[in-house]
């Protein structure tokens, strides 16, 4: 490999008149991996703490970008705020862990509005009554947020292309047409999907189920059994649906028993198999039809139980509140949803694979993985990604009624063996050959590369000037194989330069030009 071609020149802008925003150009790059953020927030009690987190993780998560989005973008936030039962005009202590922290999404939403963008929307289809009494109202009008009451309005009633989006579904199970609030899926957005680590009868509720919040009224009712849909609704909404859906979900969940999907023939409890199955299918024709520009799982605190307060504990509190909060102290994140909600599964205890959403994602090739450990895996710390070892990471059983055995406890974790044998979607690192790219800056300013090793090896990664002499070394030493991540602070003297990577008996470089 000695004297390996590099990939032309690229320049190190200094930006332009407008400004403009984008996620950290090593995630754009990876959107198969998925990384972990560990906070150290002491209780859940602790607002500025949190904030503090939020505010940190997205200065170093949304940075500049001269291909990114304008200032005059419209910035939508999907937190997951659903019932949690306010008592007395005020939050439970005791359940807090039912939804995405307020305090975590004010500082994110303060750090990204220093970029410039000014136009921040949160839309929720759940218990806008509860709103005020669990601070949420009070929140957005802190942070300036637009917080708007639009699911209880029959769609009918709302404008089209500003109160409702709607979006055809193509190849849907349930659905043949999805309508949003509007601005959430409109044109041109940006949305960031901050989701619980939290129990629920679904499962863990994570990245994916988190987007039926942002569908209209009579839409975002996913869990009614798929007999039962068309009688929950008036009848203008049955046009939405597809003729055929209640036979056909039918004869997908008969087929998908016979698959050997686990659980799936479960008919224990309220939520047997053949609702996962409805549940399921509507929840991928909507999701399908959602771009999202960064999907995450805020764990700082999680619970387990039924995802509403109800768990197998002892009561504690004034209201009785048997689910547990645990202080986890994770976000998870990256591009893609399905990934980041395997890597939730995992790190809450389960077993990705026994969980027939991810078999059913696949069968309609909305995802390509299924083993968490196929996965890439990056620990995010300081602005900068590091790979890690799943294994090395700890994980916070959160029991769920998820399709229960019957040999099994209410609440239980779905953690048996599963063989991936059939699903393995490992990428060839062999076929790989080294390389160094830029791919963008943070949000200081240093320029980010993306390093691709095939084997593991002793590196080493210079600067060069424009005669060939090396200026500043960023990084030597062992690195596995994969992708990984050097900053270098770009602020250098106006001219040519050369970024190296080296291993033995090989080099690889990409030239950049630094502006005057």
């Amino acid at each position: 490999m000695a004297g390996a071609a590099g990939h032309g020149c690229s320049s190190l802008g200094r930006g332009s008149s407008e400004p403009k925003f984008n996620v950290h150009p090593f995630i754009r790059q990876h959107p198969e991996a998925v990384f972990v953020h560990f906070t150290s927030v002491s209780e859940k009690t602790d607002a500025a703490g949190i904030r503090q987190a939020g505010y940190q993780l997205s200065r170093e998560l949304v940075v500049r970008s001269p291909d990114g989005w304008s200032a005059g973008a419209i910035v939508n936030i999907k937190p997951n705020w659903t019932s949690a039962s306010p008592r007395n005009g005020k939050a439970v202590v005791e359940k807090l862990g039912v939804n995405t922290d307020p305090n975590f999404v004010e500082g994110w939403v303060a750090a990204v509005r220093e970029l410039g963008p000014q136009r921040f929307y949160i839309r929720e289809s759940c218990c806008p009554s509860q709103w005020g009494p669990m601070g949420w109202r009070a929140m957005c009008t802190r942070a300036d947020i637009d917080l708007r009451e639009i699911s209880t309005i029959d769609v009918w009633k709302l404008q089209e292309g500003k109160d409702v989006i709607f979006r055809k579904v193509h190849d849907g199970v349930v659905f043949n047409t999805v309508a949003y609030q509007g601005p959430m899926n409109a044109p041109g957005s940006f949305l960031v999907n901050i989701a619980k680590l939290k129990a629920h009868g679904m499962g863990i509720t994570a990245a994916v189920k988190n987007l039926q919040g942002i569908t209209c009224r009579r839409f975002h009712q996913f869990c009614t059994p798929h007999n039962a849909v068309l009688k929950s609704c008036e009848p203008p909404y049955h046009k939405y649906f597809q003729k055929d859906f209640v036979s056909h979900i039918e004869k997908l969940h008969a087929q998908h028993v016979r698959d050997g999907i686990p659980r799936w023939d479960c008919k224990i409890g309220v939520d047997p198999g053949i609702k996962m199955e409805q549940w399921a299918q509507r929840t991928l024709d909507s999701v399908g039809c959602i771009p999202t520009e960064l999907n995450m799982v805020e764990g700082i605190y999680s619970q387990d139980g039924n995802g509403f307060g109800l768990g197998p504990h002892e009561p504690i509190g004034p209201d009785k509140v048997t689910s547990r909060d645990y202080m986890s102290n994770v976000v998870i994140f990256g591009k893609d949803m399905f990934r980041v909600d395997i890597i939730a599964h995992w790190l809450a205890g389960h077993e990705p694979g026994n969980f027939g959403l991810f078999h059913i994602a696949l069968e309609r090739k909305m995802s390509d993985v299924l083993e968490p450990h196929d996965i890439p895996m990056y620990e995010w710390k300081d602005g900068k990604a590091a790979p890690i070892k799943l294994e090395s990471l700890t994980r916070t059983p959160l029991v769920t009624l998820y399709l229960r055995r019957q040999d099994e406890p209410e609440y239980h974790l779905c953690n048996e063996p599963f063989s991936y044998s059939a699903f393995r979607n490992v990428k060839k690192q062999s076929a790989l050959s080294p390389s160094i790219r830029y791919i963008g800056t943070d949000r200081t300013g240093r320029a980010v590369f993306d390093l691709t090793l095939p084997e593991r090896g002793e590196i080493a990664v210079d600067i060069l000037d424009s005669r060939g002499r090396a200026t500043e070394r960023l990084l030597s030493g062992q690195l596995n194989t994969g992708s990984h991540q050097v900053v270098w602070n770009a602020f250098a003297d106006p001219g040519v330069y050369t970024a190296r990577l080296r291993g033995r008996g090989w080099e690889t470089v990409e030239r950049l030009i630094i502006p005057g």
